[in-house]
């Protein structure tokens, strides 16, 4: 019997190349929420950017999802994923370590952090894509599918309440250069530990001419109507939300007056929404199924309002954004678990990485434009009404969901609904 036919009968918290594999995810995904606010900070305070500055360095980060996607698509489906995995992460702790390399001999500039930015933004589109294609190797009983994929929302989830955090502490009491210090080292660790607990990791059969196999991901995706749906919704809400991301700790810091632990504070209770998604969507798809919820998690995408709405006392201020980070939080991954489970039971493994792409850059593409927009409506406009617009079309994806619930197109397959186990993987 082979490796990959005993995971199938494996109880998830048993499944050890899964187990390593969530461990890791768990290191890289807390070192990279400390540098998401140690580097724009880098950018505010050390470097004195503004409105457009900050535009393009959150344009950075999203424009290898508009021009690199397909073809790392494409590449992910004929490589070995658990290689991929371990040469992304290694390449990222790498390019991170240059950021605080530099500020330690004061040669840090804007253009190193725009270059850095991409860079890292390249790798972890690839990153991103052999993940997601890559759980159906590790986890091959589609029963468990769901369970996985709230393992892994979980993971982030779990690093997300305690990453920014540490950044905001990291940040205040040892400057941001020392706060992304971490974000490479655990990177590194990361690697480490995909080398150690290597699982199933098979070359994939595909071998079609670039242009074919390019429309069999795009012919895939279309097929799947609610994964569609889905997609389109949080591509238009993700067009804002970047733009939002521009402007939102410049704002935080020169308009609201918060220092960088309490910016953290906020993350840490915008954290838990996406926290609370890992941990309840098994047991709400099997309650509830996942048409009308999937159009209240919609909804859930308006949080960003609250970050110019926000008013008084700077504890009531924290506290007003913190909720609508939760919000946002709970809503964007309650979808993406049911998208991933979608994806994962309905389409071929081989295809998987194909239609990552496409899923990507419907979703992605938008953001360095949406960023860019951000930055000019921040200078002229000015930052809250700037925000304000900004989140109001965050609520952009509400009519893609809606439409796609009554038609029918957002209803798990049955199994997924009422054998998925629901227990975490052991570390």
């Amino acid at each position: 019997m082979g490796r990959s036919d005993v995971t199938a009968t494996v109880p998830l918290r048993r499944n050890r190349p899964f187990a390593f594999f969530w461990v890791a995810q768990l290191l890289s995904n807390a070192g990279t929420q400390v540098s998401e606010l140690a580097i724009p900070l880098i950018a505010v305070l050390t470097l004195s950017a503004g409105p457009t500055a900050m535009g393009v360095l959150t344009a950075l980060e999203a424009l290898p999802s508009l021009l690199l996607v397909l073809f790392l698509g494409v590449l992910v489906d004929r490589v070995r994923r658990g290689r991929m995995l371990f040469w992304c992460n290694l390449a990222q702790g790498l390019l991170i370590a240059s950021i605080p390399l530099a500020a330690a001999f004061d040669l840090l500039t804007l253009p190193q952090l725009y270059v850095v930015t991409f860079l890292v933004g390249g790798f972890a589109l690839a990153y991103g894509l052999a993940h997601n294609a890559y759980v159906p190797v590790l986890v091959t009983d589609r029963r468990q599918l769901t369970a996985a994929n709230s393992s892994i929302a979980l993971t982030d989830s779990i690093t997300a309440v305690a990453g920014p955090g540490l950044g905001g502490v990291l940040v205040q009491l040892l400057t941001a250069p020392v706060a992304v210090a971490v974000d490479s080292a655990s990177f590194l660790v990361a690697a480490v530990l995909q080398a150690l607990g290597r699982g199933p990791d098979p070359v994939p059969a595909t071998r079609t001419r670039f242009g074919l196999s390019l429309r069999e991901g795009f012919a895939a995706f279309r097929q799947q109507r609610g994964v569609f749906a889905i997609t389109a919704g949080k591509g238009t809400f993700d067009f804002f939300h970047w733009g939002t991301i521009a402007l939102y700790i410049l704002y935080a810091v020169r308009e609201l007056g918060l220092s960088a632990a309490e910016i953290g504070v906020i993350a840490v209770m915008g954290s838990v929404g996406p926290l609370l998604a890992g941990l309840i969507t098994p047991r709400v798809c099997r309650t509830f199924g996942t048409t009308w919820t999937s159009i209240v998690a919609a909804v859930l995408l308006g949080g960003n309002l609250l970050i110019p709405l926000a008013t008084g006392p700077d504890p009531t201020v924290i506290v007003t954004i913190g909720a609508g980070q939760l919000l946002l939080g709970l809503g964007v991954v309650y979808l993406i678990i049911v998208r991933s489970t979608m994806l994962q039971h309905e389409v071929a493994p081989e295809l998987l990485g194909r239609v990552g792409s496409v899923i990507r850059l419907v979703e992605w593409g938008p953001g360095p434009v949406g960023a860019l927009a951000g930055g000019l409506l921040g200078s002229t406009l000015g930052l809250r009404p700037a925000l304000l617009v900004l989140g109001i079309g965050g609520l952009s994806a509400v009519p893609w969901i809606a439409v796609a619930a009554k038609r029918g197109h957002l209803t798990l397959p049955p199994d997924d609904l009422t054998n998925a186990p629901t227990e975490q993987p052991a570390t």
